[in-house]
């Protein structure tokens, strides 16, 4: 797990740990990207609470509202700079550092404005800079997201003010009332900027996952054309492509959930919760005791963290299943790969080892969805055959297979793989299942180009086959019974490619 992460303040888990670097610089980019407009807002906060402070304001007040801007100042032309000039050429844990010193040194100057003014302000404009303070730390929730350990800098030299004027010069007729609000505050901004710094960390882990599968997806692709100029054969490519396209489709199935999961977190109400506390700030104690919305708080914030961790599960589900159907790709290439050869090479091989193969790379190509695999592999002499042709044939005919039991109940799906020697010239390799079947009317048509019964299908892969087979000098034939009772392919080749020529 790793010790405890300065910037987070909290232990990687295990999807965040390979990412830890990236995850960080993440974060911090993201600190600075919002440093400028929590800037902007706090200098027209100064200045507001400059305007109700002012009438009662001596030299410490000033100097106090002065070094305020001065370092907003600061940090908003220090984070365009850097953003601008020096991001990628400064470590990223300096500008954390840099933004952590800039930040605790505005709640420092916040301290300062609440600590010199607030004796000698009336009740209702200490009030007025209660409702204000809490304005602008709610707003910093949302600034500072990306970081609860800047957040803490940031808010605890506020918070200490708070309770030093509470205790030292508290309120008439709101002594004990703030003093009991103040801690009370205090833990509802923790267990928020919690949940949103979460949030916004968990965002970005399946971000940076989501990017790592793309890269690998988009090196296979670059590793597959080349493979494929260096073939020398388009149908390599189509014919991987073809399977790889199978996998896209549920990739994309899992991006679009993930997608949702994360746009649809429940937090939409955080503002308002915020809002409603900063409308109560003058009685948060009655509030969280007497009044029916505080407390259903508490409530509230459990099953929020509930909700968020449901959707936290839920994604992580989809990008795990989005991983293995990249990591399915990368075998469908890695295994066709070790196959290419330059076109009409004849190799010499074992067919029940290249049956093997097309099994596997069927696997690869999405979930088995629970179809029985029944091997009936003979002893055969070695082959003699161009064997990419022999394997995109086979392949052709199992994914035929897979789609038409895919009709049939979980439970029920069943192909069969055999293959035997005849007359001691011939390789025969069957591939049964007892799927949708064949229509007998269109059992002469189904080795036509463009012939499909597939509602997406496109009429390639069969006559791609019967062709195949042709140049072989071998054959493709189709049997079924009809309509739900199954059918069954039969490839007949040479055992030797130069003695059928």
């Amino acid at each position: 797990m790793g010790s405890i992460n300065l910037i987070t303040l909290e232990k990687p888990t295990p999807d965040e740990s390979p990412l830890l670097e990236q995850l960080n610089e993440t974060l911090v980019r993201e600190l600075l990207a919002t440093a400028k407009g929590g800037a902007a807002g706090l200098i027209i906060a100064s200045v507001l609470c400059w305007m109700l402070v002012h009438p009662w304001a001596g030299e410490a007040v000033t100097a106090a509202f002065v070094s305020l801007i001065g370092i907003s100042s600061i940090r908003l032309l220090g984070s365009l700079w850097i953003q601008r000039r020096l991001v990628n050429r400064v470590p990223y844990m300096r500008v954390f550092l840099w933004l952590a010193v800039i930040y605790a040194a505005n709640g420092g100057c916040l301290a300062a404005v609440i600590l010199a003014s607030c004796p000698h302000l009336p009740v209702v404009s200490t009030l007025m800079l209660l409702v204000i303070m809490i304005g602008i730390n709610s707003t910093a929730m949302v600034t500072m997201a990306a970081s609860p350990f800047v957040y803490v800098l940031y808010l605890s030299p506020t918070l200490a003010a708070w309770f030093i004027v509470a205790f030292t010069d508290p309120l008439p007729g709101l002594e004990h009332a703030l003093q009991a609000a103040l801690p009370l505050y205090g833990i509802v901004m923790a267990f928020t900027m919690r949940s949103v710094h979460r949030r916004l960390r968990h965002n970005i882990v399946l971000r940076l996952r989501l990017g790592a599968s793309i890269g690998d997806l988009r090196d296979t692709q670059a590793r597959l054309v080349e493979a494929s100029r260096e073939a020398g054969r388009s149908d390599v490519a189509t014919a991987v492509l073809h399977n790889v396209g199978n996998v896209l489709n549920s990739v994309n199935v899992s991006a679009v959930m993930v997608n949702d999961l994360v746009t649809g977190l429940r937090t939409a109400k955080l503002s308002q919760i915020a809002t409603m506390i900063s409308d109560h700030s003058d009685d948060l104690a009655a509030f969280f005791r007497d009044d029916a919305r505080g407390q259903k708080l508490p409530t509230y914030f459990a099953q929020l963290h509930a909700a968020l961790e449901r959707d936290k599960a839920a994604a992580a589900t989809e990008l795990q299943s989005l991983i293995r159907n990249v990591d399915h790709i990368k075998i469908i290439v890695k295994s066709q790969q070790s196959h290419v050869k330059p076109g009409g090479a004849i190799e010499t091989f074992d067919a029940r080892e290249l049956l093997d193969d097309a099994l596997k790379f069927s696997a690869a190509s999405g979930d088995d969805h629970a179809i029985e695999i029944i091997r009936r592999f003979d002893a055969v002499p070695p082959v003699s055959l161009d064997r990419h042709k022999v394997l995109q044939i086979v392949m052709n005919l199992l994914t035929n297979a897979r789609d038409a039991v895919l009709t049939k109940p979980a439970g029920e799906r069943q192909i069969i793989v055999s293959t035997r020697a005849a007359d001691n010239a011939s390789l025969e390799i069957a591939v049964e299942d007892n799927g949708c079947g064949v229509d007998p009317q269109h059992l002469d048509r189904i080795f036509h180009l463009g012939f499909t019964t597939k509602a997406a299908g496109n009429g390639l892969g069969l006559h791609y086959s019967a062709c195949a087979a042709r140049e072989l000098h071998g054959n493709l034939t189709a049997r079924s019974d009809g309509i739900g009772r199954g059918a069954a392919f039969l490839l007949v080749l040479p055992l030797d490619a130069m003695t059928a020529r």
